[in-house]
């Protein structure tokens, strides 16, 4: 039996790790030169292959991993690109299903890892902030998309990656960006990180976890028999913090298996900043364009008590709650997530960044679902 700090160290890194974890069923897939291009688990989830690989190199030198996916056969002149932001200890391989449903749509899909996730670099333990992570999606822009119209999607720390980049380049935002969907996030001024066990509890967790989990992390052999113990204490801190209802054995293990792969220096480094975020003064910076807030009803992590204040603050947004779902909204539920993306982006371009065109509608309980696929 693991010792009561194993037990207590493992939960820590779960509940903070379960905050954006998440990807799909997976089988390898190479370069087209035959160079292997795995991530952290060795693959990529559905067999799936991005039309190009590249990277974009941050302000501070950090070279972020990106994958561009082109639509196949004519598309209309002048649709944005989607640029998908993804959230915490996850990867770009969570946004699988939704890139397959925009590309097969005719959109033109930027993807990338956020700097010490997935295949980019590691830059400086510094530099992993929310205030960064809005530069860095600045820097894939630039790199990838210099011109034309764009639409932002991020979950969760990708929703307050996309508000950071807001606040920092408002004109960029207001010439160029025609819609923005916020899933599963949060602006923050409110304390983001919960593990679920009280105002107290949850405050010492946050306080003290991050330098616990530099200790263990600064013990590789430690740090991997301390999985093999709390391998179901993995498990079950990705169903309660990741899910709505109750995830398969071979989802949790996968999910797992993507979680812990993040460093956990990086993990260490960020808990503070998502526990203090504040953007919400960027959020005005959003007035011209069409917005989305999309949230589980049973999200632990960013309840929709964070998706109303968002709401509050952008009143033109489209405010979707989708019932019995969890965190990991954009791999538990992909078909309203796909759905609800797919008529934002058609709003944005019909508004051409008008603001207030769509109003604002509340959506709770059962019709959320069929409001989302409509």
């Amino acid at each position: 039996m693991p010792s009561r700090r194993t037990t207590i160290a493992t939960g820590i890194a779960g509940a903070g790790a379960a905050a954006g974890a998440g990807a799909l069923f997976a089988q390898a897939r190479k370069r087209d030169d035959g160079e292997d291009l795995a991530h952290p688990d060795g693959t990529h989830p559905w067999g799936y292959s991005p039309d190009q690989v590249s990277s974009a190199i941050a302000d501070d030198g950090t070279v972020l991993h990106v994958e561009i996916d082109e639509p196949k056969g004519s598309t209309r002149k002048g649709r944005p690109t989607v640029v998908l932001s993804h959230g915490f200890t996850l990867d770009l391989t969570a946004w699988t299903a939704l890139r397959r449903a925009l590309v097969l749509a005719g959109y033109r899909v930027v993807t990338y890892d956020q700097r010490n996730h997935g295949l980019s670099s590691h830059g400086a333990l510094e530099h992993c902030t929310i205030e960064q992570l809005g530069r860095d999606l600045r820097s894939v822009i630039d790199a990838h998309v210099p011109e034309g119209p764009l639409v932002l999607v991020g979950h969760s720390m990708g929703g307050m990656t996309i508000m950071s980049f807001t606040g920092h380049y408002p004109e960029l935002v207001a010439d160029r960006v025609r819609a923005v969907a916020l899933v599963s996030t949060s602006a923050g001024g409110m304390g983001v990180v919960s593990v679920g066990l009280g105002k107290v509890v949850d405050a010492l967790i946050v306080r003290l976890g991050p330098g616990l989990l530099r200790q263990i992390g600064s013990r590789r052999g430690a740090w991997g028999a301390l999985r093999r113990v709390g391998r179901d204490a993995e498990r079950a801190s990705v169903q309660r913090y990741g899910f709505g209802r109750k995830a398969d054995p071979e989802t949790l293990d996968y999910f797992s298996d993507v979680i812990f792969s993040t460093p956990l220096e990086t993990i260490a480094a960020l808990l503070p900043h998502l526990d203090d975020l504040d953007v919400r003064d960027a959020l005005p910076g959003l007035a011209q364009t069409e917005v989305l807030v999309l949230g589980g009803s049973r999200d632990q992590l960013t309840p929709p008590s964070h998706s109303d204040k968002i709401v509050e603050l952008v009143p033109h947004s489209v405010h979707v709650v989708v019932p019995r779902a969890g965190h990991l909204l954009p791999m538990e539920r992909p078909d309203v997530v796909e759905s609800a993306v797919l008529a934002l982006i058609e709003r944005g371009v019909a508004a051409t960044g008008s603001a207030g065109s769509a109003g604002q509608r509340r959506a709770r309980g059962d019709a959320v679902d069929e409001e989302a696929k409509a």
